[in-house]
């Protein structure tokens, strides 16, 4: 092999050819057109990514914030937010506003307890009944109003029983189901009707003589909350155990949680509380501790 002495070292030992030597020089080169070229993007960038504006940075979002933020509230929270505020009003539409702060408030308030008992994660809250439905029974000349002008047919026709219709309205009453040989009729309202106060209102019509929910079948794990004083009470029911039939085997867990703070009650001590017997449905109360 034939090397060209103006490449060898002073110890004459081969290194790279020339042609070689030449690139490094050219790398080393591109600094100098590197440098500039990188000056002329960070000038260039300000004006493709803004600056932030500490000014216009978003506030940290509040409770009432995050309770109009569509689905931020898990479904536990918002099905025990309507139990809670069902059972503090009795206006027959529901407070939006109201409803999301309570499911974020509860939601943290879960938070805290599976936090602390992870085993709480697996118990969830039950819809008892189907939303924004009643099931009437009714009598006499309201029965004869409803069997021949409800047909299903057209918009909502009025009855010509004033307090029933004016009823109807207010509670967005959309699609009905009228069953005249039952005596029946399924009513189904807007999604901010209050099923509570609904139900009180048309017992007090004359020709009514009954209302009930349309109850989902079976049984199943449960939570059921209540608040007093500053502080929630808890009470999460694990079932198991041919549930769909009426579950076979519950344990029921009793909480206090104050901010962060969560105590877990002795079962002898919670029953004794009317906060812990406030959290469930008037008439429940022999099922959370049978």
């Amino acid at each position: 092999m034939q090397l060209n002495r103006k490449c060898v070292s002073e110890l004459d030992l081969p290194e790279p050819p020339c042609r070689f030597q030449h690139g490094i020089r050219t790398l080393a080169s591109l600094p100098h057109l590197f440098l500039p070229a990188l000056s002329l993007l960070l000038v260039a960038l300000p004006a493709i990514i803004p600056v932030a504006n500490a000014a216009e940075a978003a506030p940290v979002p509040t409770v009432e914030a995050l309770a109009a933020i569509p689905g931020q509230a898990s479904s536990d929270a918002q099905i025990l937010a309507r139990r809670v505020h069902l059972g503090e009003t009795d206006e027959l539409l529901v407070n939006e506003q109201r409803l999301g702060e309570l499911a974020v408030e509860i939601d943290q308030v879960l938070m805290h307890i599976r936090s602390r008992y992870p085993e709480m994660a697996e118990v969830a809250a039950r819809s008892r009944f189907r939303p924004a439905t009643l099931l009437l029974t009714v009598e006499g000349a309201l029965l004869d109003a409803i069997a021949q002008r409800w047909n299903g047919a057209g918009d909502m026709p009025l009855t010509g029983f004033r307090e029933f219709d004016e009823l109807n309205s207010r509670l967005g009453l959309h699609t009905w189901e009228s069953m005249p040989l039952f005596a029946s009729v399924i009513l189904h309202f807007s999604e901010h009707a209050n099923l509570l106060a609904a139900r009180q209102a048309y017992l007090a019509i004359e020709g009514v003589v009954s209302a009930e929910f349309d109850a989902y079948l079976g049984d199943g794990p449960d939570i059921a909350a209540t608040s007093a004083s500053g502080r929630w009470f808890v009470m999460m029911r694990k079932a198991w155990g041919d549930c769909p039939s009426g579950c076979l085997h519950s344990e029921i867990s009793f909480f206090i949680v104050s901010n962060a703070h969560v105590e877990l009650v002795d079962r002898a001590r919670a029953e004794g509380m009317v906060e812990f017997q406030r959290a469930v449905p008037l008439g429940e109360w022999p099922m959370w501790t049978e």
